[in-house]
């Protein structure tokens, strides 16, 4: 089984040994960054990581534009912001410009974060299966259709126009697209 990463990304030194200690286990690697540039090049020499848990206080970015960044590139990453400094606006503007997963005040609650990382590793796992089932649907659909061009008469019209029959192209294009909708109202086809 291969580890799950996290990313913490946090400008106070105390900050990041205290979050590594707490989210440590033999099932995780944690990377540690002290700004979003540091952050920025271990996500370009590491590659995509399951969760990055951002203050949204950093020297020379925002962590809100440090997510915006990572979401354009990583859309699966599961993203945290933590921030000492609550307001209103700038939880409105991490969920709508980088539709964090969760916005968490300092001082963090060592179990609640723990159990929020347990969630976000789960949450990522659902999301993948989900991809990869829609990729399998795709391509059950490209192939029936294929298989109905080429042999027009392998599903009787009886069956055809009863509800049993439910995967025609159109059909599971609709419902696709529906689930694209309500799951990943973002993205892009």
């Amino acid at each position: 089984m291969s580890k799950s990463t996290i990313l913490i990304v946090d400008d106070e030194p105390h900050i990041l040994s205290s979050l590594k200690r707490i989210l440590e286990d033999d099932s995780r690697e944690i990377l540690t960054a002290k700004d979003a540039e540091e952050g920025w090049k271990i996500l370009q020499d590491y590659g995509e990581v399951e969760l990055i848990i951002c203050d949204n206080k950093l020297p020379g970015m925002m962590g809100v534009d440090f997510l915006i960044k990572v979401k354009r590139l990583y859309p699966d990453t599961i993203r945290i912001l933590i921030t000492g400094y609550p307001d209103l606006g700038s939880a409105m503007d991490a969920i709508n410009r980088v539709h964090i997963w969760r916005y968490i005040l300092k001082p963090v609650e060592v179990e609640e974060l723990r159990i929020l990382v347990r969630q976000a590793f789960d949450y990522h796992s659902i999301l993948k299966e989900n991809r990869a089932l829609l990729r399998i649907v795709r391509q059950q659909a490209e192939w029936f259709k294929a298989l109905e061009e080429k042999h027009p008469k392998i599903v009787p019209e009886d069956i055809k126009e009863s509800a049993a029959y439910a995967t025609g192209e159109k059909h599971v294009s609709e419902i696709i697209e529906d689930f694209m909708k309500k799951y990943y109202p973002n993205q892009k086809k």
